[in-house]
Order: C-alpha cells, then structure tokens, then sequence
C-alpha cells in the first residue's frame, strides 16, 4: 500500500467519477484504475462499485475512506514538519487567481513573498471564482482567490478587499435608462458570465431585490470583452467600479447611479492545510497586504 493509491482512492472518491478524478490528478484513466486497483489487492478488499454515472464507495470503502484521510493529512503534516526543521521553507505554492492583477493586488503578493520567502516558487492559473474554489477543494491548486459569500468548513478564507460594483451600459442608453429605472433592467439585453464566475449571482441578487429579472444575450468570461461590448451598444453589465471609472472618463459608456453592489475578495485554502509551512508563508504575506503592512 503506497500514499500515491491512497491519494488516488481519495480522489476518485471524492468525485465518484474514475475520467474526473484522473484529471484532476493530471494521470491518465488507465494509470488510476491502476492505483485503485493495486490498492484493493493490497487490502483484499473492494473499495467501489461500478454505476451507470460513474464509481460509489462499498461500505468498506466509506470505512476505508476516512481512514485514508487521516492518514493524508498525517503525511502532509509530516512534510510541513520536515520543511520548518531544514530551515527556510522552499517549495512550490500553486495558485488560482482571478479577475486581473492591481484587483488582487499581485504585485504586492508576490514583492512580499519574495522579500520573505525566496525559496518559494509561486505557479499561477486563471479563471473564475467557482473554478478557482473547486481547483483549491480538489487539491489541484494549493490556494487561490474567490469573490463573494463562502460558508464552507473544509475551506479556510481571508479577506483580501471589498470590491465595488456598479451596472453601465452603452452610453447612447443613459436617457432610457435614467427614464425608465429598474424597468430597464429587466428590458434591455444583459451580457453574463458562466456560472463558475461571482457575477451572475452579483446580478441576479441586485436585480431580484427590485423584482427584475435580467435578458442575456451574451456570455463571456473576460471582463474586457465585456466591457468592449458594453461600449459597442451589445448590452448591459455590472463592471468594478475601477474599470467603470476608466471607461467612463473616455466617454465609452455611462455608469448607472442606482445600480450599486459589492462583494469579498478572499484568499482561500483547504482548512486541513492550516499548519503547512507554504500555506503559512503565504497567508502571512496576504494578511500584510491587506493590512497595508
């Protein structure tokens, strides 16, 4: 029994799915089914059965399963261990970041791990909030950032910023808008984003809060694209108030007063990863950050 199979167990088990979890582990599905496989000879014992959507666990499995969790978080606790006693804490920290750089306020981040940890690498990835949280619950990255309310226990947050948003359209819109109100909202076509993002929640709590529902008719998960097909006169949308502010001073499109909201920029990490020396290094340059520190 090796600590790669029981890895492998607890992935295929936490998605229920042999393809899903060999891509989260980066393996193919073959080598994984090959690790779950010597894994059950080695226990005498079957950890799965076959559905039609995929895996479940037998009822050993589930036994087997949370005992192969403590056995993990033994081992990373082992290795946190071994990298304090030899010194100064090197590694690699895989992060999933979101949005564009001034609004995590990277280059900071990554000025103060480097003044303060040197032996760190730091190794990044874009996408969306949703995408951002599943890759840090599935261990794909080790931290990452995430806007908006989370009330997970297996997920450990700090919050970095309040990020501000304000709904604009295309500036030829204003007078109707302006005239019409939260009407409008629920008339006039709305550019979105998937479902992995913070945005569509933003949108449809604001709007629902004044009985409106919202008309896409486009989809993009680059807020530049988005604002490039506001100031096209394609749609509404809900742009930081940042950006906003810039496109407006070109006279590119027209920020609607009334339509205001705001959300928590957090840096997230799995909560069992609390005491490893990479997740401590970095927390302690977030939290300086956020300070002003």
């Amino acid at each position: 029994m090796e600590i790669y199979q029981l890895r492998t167990f607890a992935a295929v088990a936490r998605f229920a799915n042999v393809t899903q979890a060999a891509n989260a582990l980066h393996l193919t599905q073959s080598t994984v089914s090959g690790h779950i496989k010597g894994l059950e000879r080695a226990l005498g014992v079957t950890l799965f059965e076959r559905t039609s959507s995929g895996v479940t666990l037998t009822a050993f499995g589930h036994q087997a399963l949370a005992k192969t969790q403590q056995l993990l978080a033994m081992a990373d606790e082992l290795l946190a261990d071994a990298r304090v006693h030899a010194g100064r804490v090197s590694g690699q920290i895989r992060l999933a970041v979101i949005n564009d750089p001034e609004t995590l306020g990277l280059a900071n981040i990554m000025n103060g791990m480097r003044a303060e940890h040197p032996d760190i690498t730091i190794v990044m990835q874009q996408g969306l909030s949703g995408w951002a949280l599943d890759q840090v619950k599935t261990a794909q990255r080790d931290a990452g950032f995430f806007i908006g309310e989370l009330n997970d226990p297996e997920v450990s947050e700090i919050p970095v910023r309040t990020i501000r948003y304000c709904i604009t359209g295309p500036i030829e819109w204003r007078e109707q808008v302006e005239a019409e109100g939260w009407a409008a909202m629920g008339r006039l076509p709305w550019i979105w984003v998937p479902p992995q993002g913070s945005y569509p929640r933003l949108v449809t709590e604001l709007l629902a809060r004044h009985g409106v529902a919202p008309h896409k008719v486009v989809e993009t998960d680059r807020e530049a694209i988005t604002q490039s097909l506001v100031s096209a006169g394609v749609g509404l949308c809900l742009l930081r108030e940042e950006r906003a502010q810039a496109a407006l001073q070109e006279g590119r499109i027209f920020i609607w007063n009334e339509g205001r909201t705001e959300a928590t920029l957090s840096f997230i990490h799995l909560a069992a990863r609390e005491k490893d020396p990479l997740i401590q290094a970095i927390r302690q340059v977030i939290l300086q950050a956020a300070s002003g520190g």
